[in-house]
C-alpha cells in the first residue's frame, strides 16, 4: 500500500474506531476522525485527504450526502459513503452526487478492503490547487435566482462552508444583516433551510455549468 490518507466521518464513536482499525491494518492512514458534516467540511480544508469515509446520516446539522457534495465541489476529494439505510430516496440523492463507492453496513473488513483498492485504483492524480472561485457564481446566482449582488455572494460563501457566523465574518457584515440576506434567498430559491437551499444549487443548473467548467475563474470582489 502507498498509504494513502483517508478521513473518516461518522457520528457513532464505535463504527468510527471500527473503521479507523481496518483502515490501519489494511496500510492507509487515518488523517482523521469527524463526526458531524461540519467538522468534515473543516478537516477537508485543513488536511486535504485523499479519501473521505462518509456515513449518510450524521444526526444534527447537515447530513453526509449533503456534506459530501460540498466537499466534493470544493475540495475535489472522493467520497466513499458508507450506510445501512437503503431507502430508495435517499440512495438516489446519494447517486447524485457521483461518489467514488459504497460500504454497506453491518461492515466486513472484506467489503472495506475491496472497495478503498478498487477506489485508489481508479483515482487518478487529483490537482486540488484551486477551490473554485466565486465571481462567476455570484453572476450565476443573480441571473438564475434574481437575488441581489450582496444576497449572492451570501450564497457563495455557504456554498463554500455552510456556517452563516463564518459567511458574515468573511463578508464583514453582522449576522443579522446575514440572516435577514438569507431568508430572502430562501424566499427566491423557493427553500427554507441551508441544506436544502446548498442541493438546489449544486444539483440545479449552476452545478451543471460548474462541473462544464464554464466559469471564468476571476475572484470574487
Amino acid at each position: 500500500m502507498s498509504g494513502e490518507n483517508i478521513l473518516v466521518v461518522d457520528d457513532d464513536s464505535t463504527t468510527a474506531k471500527v473503521i479507523q482499525l481496518y483502515i490501519r491494518e489494511f496500510g492507509y492512514n487515518v488523517a482523521g476522525i469527524a463526526t458531524s458534516g461540519k467538522e468534515a467540511i473543516d478537516l477537508c480544508r485543513d488536511l486535504a485527504p485523499d479519501l473521505v469515509l462518509m456515513d449518510i446520516f450524521l444526526g444534527k446539522g447537515l447530513n453526509g450526502i449533503d456534506a459530501a457534495e460540498i466537499i466534493q465541489r470544493h475540495f475535489d476529494i472522493p467520497v466513499v459513503f458508507v450506510t445501512s439505510h437503503a431507502e430508495e430516496n435517499t440512495l438516489e440523492r446519494a447517486k447524485a452526487t457521483r461518489p467514488a463507492g459504497y460500504i454497506n453496513k453491518p461492515l466486513r473488513d472484506t467489503d472495506i478492503k475491496t472497495t478503498l483498492e478498487l477506489v485508489f485504483s481508479r483515482l487518478k492524480p487529483a490537482n486540488k490547487a484551486a477551490v473554485k472561485s466565486k465571481t462567476s457564481i455570484n453572476e450565476l446566482l443573480i441571473s438564475i435566482y434574481s437575488l441581489s449582488r450582496s444576497e449572492a455572494k451570501v450564497a457563495a460563501k455557504l456554498l463554500e462552508y455552510p456556517d452563516l457566523k463564518y459567511v458574515a465574518d468573511a463578508l464583514n457584515i453582522s449576522i443579522a444583516t446575514a440572516r435577514t440576506h438569507l431568508k430572502r434567498i430562501y424566499r427566491k430559491t423557493e427553500t427554507n433551510r441551508q441544506s436544502v437551499l446548498i442541493h438546489k444549487i449544486v444539483t440545479g443548473p449552476i452545478g451543471l455549468l460548474l462541473e462544464k467548467g464554464n466559469t471564468d475563474g476571476t475572484k470574487a470582489d
